[in-house]
Formats: structure tokens, C-alpha cells, sequence
């Protein structure tokens, strides 16, 4: 699975590959690294490598600094799963204490998970980066990918981004994660690289909430004896429904708008 990662970034190049093994006792020693995080790392991870780096030397692409952002190196780290059920503590766990931009890649049987956090220096202990806001794929066959999934999986090719400069890198390929939820909400997949998530952001977090609710208005459907009340519930999901496909509809604008930039 390491080898297809390699493969799908096309991190084979310059001096980007690293594939170095990380110890897990690196994180024990942390401040914040207690017994339940020490058992989830030792039962669920099989291994951590330190599989690319870009920076200045490794890819020629222009570092960025301000007062608020350090984007002079980010690092590709790859994590084999045993288990996926702690995966939002190993996430937080891992970006937190790397102040580095992180690109994390995890495998889990024949699948990958893909995850970016966009960091920014903490202004009272400068030496540590608070996390803004996280995005990350859904579970990605390798063996047996469906179309849209090899649509998506094209686009990780690390020489498509931007290099202007690290920062503007990242920001694109976070732009790459976040959109992978069109996969799911359009049944189709293509990058739109100009295309500002701030915009359609809420329409895909309104077509979501729709669609949680339909899904609990279904359980309960189904729990339901009295013939009037599933009627009633039926109705209430054919109007969500008709509610969730005009979001779509916004949603498809404003990517052909984004589409001709």
C-alpha cells in the first residue's frame, strides 16, 4: 500500500522521497501523550514513516513566513492501521505535535485515507502551531477503485499544485481533500483548483444536515405502527429530498462559474 501511496503522489522525484520510520515511543515522551493514547498508538498503529518531504531543497518551491504562518517545510507521513476506531485521536495527536504543515496518509486493508490540517503559529508559545481546521477524504479502494474514486486519486499527483510557494501548495491540496465530499454529493468528481470552499461550504453543510435528517426520519418510519404517521413521516422526506436536491442544484452553479476561472 506504501508503494502505491509512493506512486499516486509521484513522490519518486528530485529528493522529496524520504520513507523513513518514525518510532512511536517519539510521542510518548509528549506532554500531553497519556496512557489511553500509548495503548490506541501501540493497538491500532503498525507503523509511522516520514515519506516526503517539500521544501525549498527537495522540491525548489519557495518557503512562506509571516507573523502568523511558517509554511518552510511540509511533511508527508504515512500511517498503516491496524484498527480505525481511535482515528480522530491519532489525527489530532499527530498534527498537533508536528508543527510542521502536515500531509497524512493512512492505509487501512486495501484502503487510504488522506488528511491536512491548516496551522498557524501560536502567538503566546511561538514554537507551536494552533490548529484552524482539518479536512480530510473518505475511505479510497486502492484494489478496486470505483470511477469516481480513480478520478479523485488522479488528481494527487504532488507536481499539479501550485508553486508559487508552500503555503499556496497546501492551501490547494486542502482545497483537493475538502472537495473529495463531491464524490459523494454529486456522484461525480473533478478539481476545481480556483473554486474558494468558503462559498459553497454552507450549502454542503445544509445538504448534509437534510440528509442526517432524512435518514432519522427513516428509523423512525420504520419503528412507526400507526398507518397516518407514516404517512405523515413519508411526506416530511419527500420535501427534504426535493429541499437536499435544490442544494445540489446551487451547489452545481457555483462549481460551473468556478469551472471558467
Amino acid at each position: 500500500m506504501k508503494q502505491q501511496a509512493i506512486n499516486l503522489f509521484k513522490l519518486n522525484r528530485d529528493r522529496v522521497l524520504q520513507d523513513r520510520r518514525i518510532s512511536k515511543s517519539t510521542f510518548y515522551d509528549l506532554d500531553a501523550f497519556n496512557t489511553a493514547k500509548k495503548r490506541i498508538f501501540t493497538e491500532d498503529i503498525s507503523e509511522i514513516s516520514l515519506l516526503a518531504i517539500l521544501n525549498e531543497d527537495t522540491i525548489n518551491i519557495a518557503a512562506y513566513k509571516d507573523i502568523e504562518l511558517n509554511y518552510s517545510e511540509i511533511d508527508i507521513l504515512y500511517v498503516e492501521l491496524k484498527g480505525i476506531n481511535n482515528l480522530g485521536i491519532i489525527i489530532e495527536t499527530i498534527q498537533q505535535n508536528i508543527p510542521n504543515p502536515v500531509i497524512l496518509i493512512f492505509s487501512y486493508q486495501e484502503s487510504i485515507l488522506i488528511q491536512s490540517s491548516r496551522k498557524r503559529l501560536n502567538q503566546i508559545e511561538t514554537e507551536k502551531q494552533v490548529i484552524e481546521e482539518d479536512f480530510s477524504t473518505p475511505w479510497l479502494n486502492l484494489q478496486q477503485p470505483t470511477d469516481l474514486e480513480n478520478s479523485f486519486l488522479a488528481c494527487l499527483d504532488i507536481s499539479k499544485f501550485s508553486f508559487e510557494n508552500l503555503y499556496s501548495f497546501y492551501l490547494e491540496f486542502t482545497r483537493l481533500l475538502y472537495q473529495s465530499i463531491l464524490m459523494q454529493l454529486l456522484g461525480e468528481f473533478r478539481f476545481y483548483k480556483h473554486l474558494d470552499t468558503e462559498i459553497i461550504k454552507s450549502e454542503i453543510e445544509k445538504y448534509l444536515n437534510k440528509e442526517k435528517l432524512i435518514k432519522h426520519l427513516k428509523a423512525e418510519q420504520i419503528k412507526t405502527l400507526e398507518f397516518s404517521d407514516k404517512i405523515s413521516l413519508e411526506q416530511k422526506i419527500i420535501n427534504l429530498q426535493a429541499e437536499a436536491e435544490l442544494i445540489k442544484v446551487r451547489i452545481r452553479e457555483v462549481l460551473l462559474i468556478s469551472k471558467t476561472l
